[in-house]
């Protein structure tokens, strides 16, 4: 019997929602690296673009974890370190643009994991 890898480690780790094991997006080897996907999984070979404009749902996500991060940054700078107010937006807007890529990604892998369900047996079809 397999390791299973749970929903939560495989979508942060962004890994595909069907196998929980190929990697969802390609590895960063330059700038125009960092928003690029494969059209299918490596492993499994689910097909990450179900529809024309199925990531656009991303979107919402991506909008609400840059919200979080963004008032908790400026919470954590404001009241925690007792920042001014414009030291403290200068804080959560170079937060915010340093993990924007992952917010990408985390949010497609997120978006990804609600519609693609896991398959325990996808991996059987490619291991022979």
């Amino acid at each position: 019997m397999s390791k299973k890898r749970s929903r939560l480690n495989s979508t942060l780790n962004l890994k595909c929602p069907r196998c929980r094991e190929g990697n969802m997006f390609i590895p960063v080897k330059s700038v125009s690296d960092l928003f690029e996907m494969p059209d299918n999984c490596p492993v499994c070979k689910t097909e990450y673009f179900i529809e024309v404009g199925f990531y656009w749902g991303a979107m919402f996500v991506a909008y609400a974890l840059s919200s979080a991060t963004t008032l908790g940054c400026f919470v954590l700078a404001f009241w925690g370190f007792e920042w001014s107010i414009t030291a403290s937006c200068v804080f959560f807007t170079v937060v915010v643009i340093l993990i924007s890529p992952y917010v990408f990604r985390l949010s497609r892998s997120i978006w990804a994991s609600i519609f693609i369900k896991y398959d325990e047996h996808a991996l059987q079809g490619s291991s022979d």
